[in-house]
């Protein structure tokens, strides 16, 4: 009898520790409330600095349980790892807009935090920038045939810093103010106090859910800004506009040089309309039809939120955006053969300045570049 219970004690005692382990391992998506309490950011490699851009679009907006908050309102701007030595180097921006929960939560607490706080927009980054992605990084949220893709990727080209931009975006239907904010405030404000490219080239704008529908029509109706655009679980139920607003601005993307698109989404996501040919396919066929390149990735692994912006779908966003400017600075010769210089070297600052000006024609919309489209 006795070995009877000792080897049922063994046998209780590792399913107990089986239970345990597997718990640990399992995916984990974790509450949207416990995500949008959090407002501290995390202790990464990549750097934010809170900027308050003037508007005179919006003097103030209504938080949550209607409180009128005064502006101007927090932007939040996620610098490369090495942007504080590395002083001759010229960055591409991404333009980050929030989906109805960032909304939701006002302009103080759910605008700029959504994606450098609640999705780790900077913790992404020091993943990619490590150059080799584990399971740990998607907190287990991603198979092992899209981490194999990852880590291929980052092999073969990898990532390099980019300048992120989290902005608070007021949501709504009606996108004019809010493109007047965006394009007319806050995008020559980065221009001039960062260390950017003032050329669409280096330009993108992404966002999740509404604010990617946003990010599809703002750059539709501007593509004189941006040449890169793109869209994650992009919600075209709540924005069913969205596809006529990109048709008929289709000949004037074109003739500020094209749009890439990269659109990503999940096969658990409420807003994937494009596995079952949906508003989204539809949408997808007519830009590639057109003559567009679209990248579209659709991974297993999240529903619907955060926990794909955190992890599959951010990552693949923040490093094909990366390739996309990566590839013309290159192209341009810009960003070559540099070397990291102290920060007070102000004329070493101006030298690279005026021949990047060179390079792309700053004074003049960025064009084309030979053999892209």
């Amino acid at each position: 009898m006795s070995d009877q219970i000792k080897l049922l004690t063994v046998f209780l005692t590792g399913l107990i520790f089986c239970t345990a382990i597997c718990a640990y391992a399992a995916p984990k998506e974790e509450p949207w409330s416990e995500i949008e309490a959090r407002t501290k950011f995390l202790r990464t490699k990549h750097y934010i600095e809170t900027i308050r851009v003037h508007s005179d679009v919006f003097k103030s907006a209504k938080a949550k349980g209607g409180q009128d908050v005064p502006g101007p309102f927090p932007v939040h701007v996620i610098l490369p790892e090495n942007y504080e030595t590395d002083i001759n180097r010229r960055y591409g921006v991404v333009y980050l807009l929030g989906g109805k929960s960032g909304w939701d939560n006002g302009p103080e607490l759910g605008g700029a935090t959504y994606w450098s706080v609640w999705c780790k927009t900077p913790l992404t980054m020091d993943n990619l920038k490590s150059g080799n992605l584990t399971t740990a990084s998607f907190q287990d949220n991603i198979n092992d045939r899209e981490l194999q893709t990852f880590n291929q990727w980052l092999r073969e080209n990898p990532y390099e810093d980019i300048i992120v931009v989290s902005v608070w975006n007021p949501g709504g239907g009606a996108t004019g103010n809010y493109e007047k904010y965006l394009l007319d405030e806050v995008v020559p404000f980065i221009d001039a106090n960062y260390r950017t490219v003032a050329d669409r080239r280096f330009r993108g704008i992404d966002g999740a859910c509404a604010g990617a529908a946003q990010a599809i029509m703002i750059s539709a109706r501007r593509p004189d800004i941006f040449a890169y655009a793109g869209g994650q679980q992009t919600d075209l139920g709540s924005y069913p506009m969205t596809p006529d607003v990109w048709r008929s601005n289709i000949s004037r993307i074109k003739k500020a040089g094209g749009i890439a698109y990269n659109i990503n989404t999940n096969v658990k996501d409420g807003c994937n309309t494009y596995s079952n040919r949906g508003r989204l396919y539809e949408m997808i066929q007519d830009m590639k039809g057109a003559g567009f390149p679209v990248d579209v990735h659709v991974f297993e692994s999240c529903g619907h939120g955060y926990c794909a912006y955190r992890y599959p779908n951010g990552h693949q966003a923040l490093y094909w955006f990366s390739r996309q400017f990566s590839r013309n600075f290159s192209a341009l010769g810009i960003n070559q053969d540099i070397q990291p210089v102290i920060a007070s070297d102000r004329q070493s600052i101006k030298n690279v300045s005026s021949a990047v000006d060179e390079k792309t024609g700053a004074r003049g919309p960025g064009g084309i570049l030979p053999g892209y489209w």
